[in-house]
């Protein structure tokens, strides 16, 4: 079993930091290392070295002044017993208040890669899916067009097998349980721009969100407004990350409230969640 201890930053209040920040959560099914029965490292730490090796972000308690250029200061990250991963609902999570630096987009894709990283050293993770808990204010002023990153992140992300397409279940939730045709109109405008990499997008009935999701979609007063299936060139993290960053440039576009939760699961993952929870109920 993994245990994951959540530390805090001294001086600093995570509750606050959340909801001014970004929290990223990781899907997928997890099988420790047998070498590692009571590993050294947890994933708290291992986050933060691997953020720092990258040049990303670097611990604040460590008796080094930061260099400059972080985009991100970790503040907590944790997760679930893996030894239910079958049906679990989220693996485990970072928490990090953002750098705002102009013409960059969310690193929801560096920090989605730092946990997983992290998670491998402990084990064989499969990844499922993700959630992101999203600021929408980030930046100066309301994007017009994804940022630069996201549209050359589409170029990288075309050149796939043609055999690979996938489709995603998408959810998200606002402050405004009406805002929902604004955020889907805005998602369809902008479109086009990423089309290489973002093939389709069909609406589709019901809340979309995990329990996990909707938990603290609830904790953060917002509501489920929008689900959709969206066609992906190919499944990774990597792709599933850079759509809830596309989708997060979408929304802050749309003056839809300042913050969003954004849930995009492989959709065979999703089905056999829904059957699973017809069989529990």
């Amino acid at each position: 079993m993994l245990e994951f201890e959540c530390q805090d930053v001294p001086g600093h209040d995570p509750v606050d930091a959340m909801n001014e920040g970004l929290l990223v959560a990781l899907h997928g099914r997890h099988v420790s290392h047998p070498w590692l029965a009571e590993p050294t490292e947890d994933l708290y730490s291992l986050a933060f070295k691997q953020a720092a090796a990258y040049g990303w972000s670097f611990p604040l308690d460590s008796g080094h002044s930061p260099p400059e250029g972080q985009r991100w200061a970790q503040y907590e990250a944790g997760g679930a017993d893996p030894t239910t991963s079958a049906q679990a609902d989220e693996l485990a999570w970072i928490q990090a208040g953002v750098h705002s630096l102009p013409g960059q987009s969310l690193p929801i894709v560096p920090v989605a890669a730092v946990l997983l990283r992290a998670l491998d050293r402990l084990g064989t993770t499969v990844p499922t899916g993700l959630h992101v808990l999203a600021p929408l204010s980030y930046g100066a002023t309301a994007p017009t067009r994804p940022c630069y990153g996201t549209l050359l992140h589409a170029d990288v992300l075309a050149l796939a097998d043609p055999g690979a397409e996938t489709d995603v279940a998408v959810g998200i939730a606002l402050p405004d349980s009406g805002a929902g045709t604004r955020a889907l109109q805005a998602i369809r405008e902008w479109t086009p721009d990423v089309s290489q990499a973002l093939l389709g997008v069909v609406p589709c009935t019901g809340t979309g969100l995990t329990p996990a999701a909707r938990s603290r979609a609830r904790a953060y007063a917002l509501a489920p407004v929008l689900t959709c299936r969206m066609r992906l060139t190919d499944w990774s993290l990597e792709a599933a990350a850079w759509l809830a960053t596309y989708l997060a440039e979408c929304l802050g576009s749309a003056d839809v409230g300042e913050s969003a939760l954004i849930e995009v699961l492989k959709e065979d993952d999703q089905r056999q969640r829904q059957r699973l929870a017809m069989a529990s109920g």
